[in-house]
């Protein structure tokens, strides 16, 4: 029984997306943006500020606090759910990506806040790169130093 009702109150959260979304969009329209307007630069800017505080939100120690406690009370539906959603970066980066869009198009320097987690999100991925080019180039130098003394003895 508690599992029905934690995945009913699962669903429930995506009606609350829905009504969020819309009140987004009516103050979107209310303000004269058209998001069907959006530039490319935009586009990258936004997708980057979304990856980033994605990352943060589920997987960074800023909001492991907040993960934990959400974890501990996991028992009572509500809670239940937003930890679901802050432990799942597929749930999280929809949430995410509303709240950027909101703060870039409404909020007074939100734009400021989009464009530093976008140039952070760069920076995140440039240190993935470095970490991925460094874990390959120690497995070859491994590999090699292993056939190396395979070959001595």
């Amino acid at each position: 029984m508690k599992e029905r009702a934690h995945n009913a109150w699962n669903f429930s959260s995506v009606f609350f997306f829905f009504a969020l979304l819309a009140g987004a969009g009516y103050l979107f329209s209310k303000a004269g943006i058209d998001i069907r307007d959006i530039t490319f630069k935009e586009s990258v800017v936004i997708i980057l500020a979304i990856y980033r505080l994605t990352r943060i939100v589920v997987f960074e120690q800023i909001f492991r606090f907040l993960r934990n406690s959400l974890k501990r009370r996991k028992d009572l539906y509500l809670i239940g759910t937003i930890h679901d959603i802050v432990t799942c970066p597929w749930c999280s980066g929809v949430w995410v990506s509303l709240i950027i869009l909101v703060f870039y198009y409404l909020v007074p320097y939100g734009d400021l806040m989009t464009y530093v987690l976008a140039l952070a999100g760069v920076a995140s991925l440039l240190i993935l790169f470095s970490n991925l080019i460094h874990m390959w180039t120690e497995n070859k130098q491994r590999i090699h130093r292993k056939s190396k003394a395979h070959i001595e003895h």
